[in-house]
């Protein structure tokens, strides 16, 4: 679940000091309300407890999401002048806590140093739109009878495609996943990522699908 730490902050309307709780890790994968609030923009928002005015205010954290194969060091954007410090120092904070947070978790990717909260917003809606996309994908493969197999996070953001591939039943090889996807997308053409799916399969150089999540 989430953990929070508390920070000295000062309104840069009336130049009140006071403390204020953040988020000091996230788990995108459990923390689903949190999640929303990085989406909607309001994750770093505060009210100054003596003027009333809404202030942003930024500070570290470590967002991480197994599932989606995410673990991002989130500073402020202006830490990105020195970004080789912040990210010595990020990484020095966190190791300590490293084989707790992250043992079993089946992490694969490399962390992520992002400057800004923008820029993870910006990851988690394209993979808000990927998921949306795959859930229609994976309604049509179920009505078809075929089955899904899932694919590395990394690699449908790499190429763009899908978090699923679908299958035929008792079958493994590009052939059959690309007869699959096929058909799928010859009753709905408007899932772009679904097209460049088959493009993925059809660049392949044999019969194996190095993107399938094992």
């Amino acid at each position: 679940m989430a953990t929070k730490g508390v920070f000295r902050v000062e309104c840069p309307h009336c130049g009140e000091s006071f403390d204020a709780d953040f988020w000091t890790v996230v788990r995108g994968d459990r923390d689903h309300d949190v999640k929303e609030l990085i989406l909607s923009g309001e994750f770093d928002l505060l009210v100054c407890p003596k003027c009333e005015e809404m202030l942003q205010h930024e500070e570290p954290f470590l967002y991480i999401d197994p599932g989606r194969d995410i673990l991002a060091f989130v500073m402020p954007e202006g830490y990105e002048a020195e970004k080789d410090k912040w990210v010595a120092r990020m990484n020095a904070d966190y190791e300590p806590l490293r084989a707790s947070l992250f043992a079993g978790q089946g992490l694969t990717t490399d962390p992520l140093y992002l400057f800004g909260l923008g820029q993870l917003t910006a990851r988690l809606a394209e993979d808000r739109d990927r998921e949306e996309e795959t859930e229609v994908l994976e309604y049509m493969a179920r009505e078809d009878g075929l089955k899904l197999l899932p694919v590395n996070p990394v690699s449908a953001r790499d190429l763009d495609i899908p978090f699923a591939l679908p299958m035929p039943a008792g079958l493994f090889s590009r052939a059959a996943a690309l007869k699959a996807a096929e058909g799928l997308f010859a009753k709905n053409d408007a899932l772009p990522r679904l097209k460049k799916l088959i493009a993925a399969l059809k660049a392949l150089k044999d019969d194996t699908i190095p993107f399938v999540k094992i």
